[in-house]
Formats: structure tokens, C-alpha cells, sequence
């Protein structure tokens, strides 16, 4: 009778410790940082509005769909010329040129 109850406290407090190790997730060393799987998100540079200038082109790292701004009457901006997209990049909207990607116009997203 006593085998049976230590084997059933020992049965039930390693189904307790691995229910504790699920919960916990993957250790930071074993590949579930930011860069892992399908999920991962996409780390970008930094770079605030006063940094650019009109007529800069903007960086490669923006020139991608994730940036540009199709819903631009939602966010409270003008309709953008013909050859223009607006991209809302770290919070604020920048219209550039679609063909040369020079910046035309800078909204601040902090008014």
C-alpha cells in the first residue's frame, strides 16, 4: 500500500515539474529568438523622421509591401499623387515616389 502511494506522489510530481517546463518555453539559447520559424517578425533599423530630408531616398530596408500604407484615409492623410505611395515607417508616414523612392513629404506620426 505504501509502494503504491510513494510511486503515485512520484508519477504525479514529475507531471508537475514537466507542466512547469512547458509553461516556461524554450531557453533564450535554443533558436525561439526573433529570427526563429515562419512566425518571426521583422527587426528594422531605427531611423526617426528627422533624420530624412525631402528628396532623400529612402533605405532598401523600406522599399517592401510590410511598409506601405494602402489605408491612408484611416491614418488621417491626403490621397497620394499618381506615382506616390504613402509608408508608414517606426510611426510616422513618408509619401515617396514610386519611381526613384525620393521622399516628397514627411507626417510625423508624434503631432
Amino acid at each position: 500500500m505504501n509502494r503504491r502511494i510513494i510511486s503515485q506522489l512520484v508519477a504525479f510530481s514529475f507531471s508537475g515539474i514537466s507542466l512547469i517546463a512547458i509553461a516556461a518555453g524554450p531557453p533564450p539559447d535554443a533558436g525561439g529568438g526573433p529570427m526563429a520559424g515562419p512566425g518571426r517578425q521583422q527587426v528594422m533599423p531605427s531611423i526617426p523622421h528627422r533624420d530624412w530630408h525631402n528628396g532623400q531616398r529612402v533605405p532598401n530596408e523600406y522599399r517592401h509591401n510590410n511598409f506601405v500604407m494602402d489605408d491612408w484615409r484611416g491614418h488621417g492623410l491626403k490621397a497620394p499623387p499618381r506615382g506616390h505611395r504613402w509608408l508608414g515607417i517606426n510611426g510616422d508616414y513618408v509619401l515617396v515616389s514610386t519611381n526613384n523612392w525620393a521622399i516628397s513629404t514627411i507626417v510625423s506620426g508624434t503631432q
